[in-house]
């Protein structure tokens, strides 16, 4: 005999053909949505993935071209005579003769211009060398075969005199060995200084100066007098002189224009202790 279902029991058979009918219902729909037009897919994405990739291949083909013309031709151009120097100048000079740096650089028409450039550093060393007056050299290449050599000059700041000959002092202290028998411009003469120590400290003292008293300056001398090594002596162009001490002259300078100005005529102005002066006319 059968059983009766009791009201409200279901068939398990007829609760699994709806649960399959929910599911393919559902996969249909969901089927109709990845089909519908302009939604992407793999098969219409395809063809865009394709160029993408090809005009990255073109790309990366285009920029190693240029990079293999550009080696080429840098190549061709630095083995062919067209590399070699045809014009050597020189630039930036004022004291020194620019054959003297051509010279001093060792640099010959008909070099290899990359050669130049590689061994820039030792060309720089040998005209520094040779010539100390040389401050600072740049090698340019202009119009591909053409070298410049661009310079600048240590400032001349003195003449050391020694045994009736003048050497120039350069800013950063050298005393060049050039012989002259006479200073230039308007820089100050050093006389009487025998040792390097002392000389040092009357270089410092004048670039403590006042640019309005170091244009005034003519000369200073180390005299060394009143059992003072370190007693100096100025003399201005104005007519003036000027006793100080190597050690202290430098803030007492700044006093001179006043000092001046209250004396009658000219004579000279002792600040080596304190701060007095005399005349020339008084003292004779």
């Amino acid at each position: 005999m059968k059983k009766e279902q009791k009201p409200g029991a279901h068939d398990p058979l007829q609760l699994l053909n709806i649960w399959r009918s929910y599911q393919l219902k559902r996969w249909k729909k969901e089927r109709r949505k990845r089909l519908k037009p302009g939604r992407p897919t793999i098969s219409n994405q395809l063809p865009q993935f394709k160029e993408q990739r090809s005009a990255k291949t073109k790309w990366r083909l285009a920029v190693l071209l240029v990079v293999f013309t550009v080696g080429t031709v840098i190549s061709l151009y630095f083995m062919s005579p067209s590399s070699d120097i045809q014009q050597l100048a020189v630039s930036g000079t004022k004291s020194v003769p620019d054959q003297q740096v051509i010279n001093a650089s060792q640099i010959s028409l008909g070099d290899n211009v990359l050669w130049q450039l590689m061994h820039q550093k030792e060309t720089k060393q040998r005209i520094q060398t040779k010539l100390p007056k040389i401050k600072q050299v740049n090698i340019k290449v202009v119009q591909y075969n053409q070298i410049n050599l661009s310079v600048s000059e240590y400032q001349t700041v003195g003449y050391l005199v020694r045994e009736k000959q003048y050497y120039p002092i350069l800013e950063n202290g050298q005393i060049l060995k050039t012989k002259m028998t006479q200073s230039l411009g308007s820089s100050p003469v050093y006389s009487g200084f025998k040792n390097d120590t002392y000389l040092k400290q009357g270089l410092k003292l004048y670039r403590d100066f006042p640019k309005s008293i170091q244009s005034a300056v003519s000369e200073i001398r180390l005299t060394a007098g009143n059992n003072n090594p370190y007693q100096i002596h100025l003399y201005m162009n104005d007519g003036n002189e000027v006793i100080g001490d190597l050690r202290t002259l430098a803030t007492k300078i700044k006093y001179y224009p006043v000092l001046v100005k209250q004396m009658k005529g000219k004579g000279q102005l002792d600040l080596e202790v304190g701060a007095y002066s005399k005349s020339f006319e008084t003292s004779k």
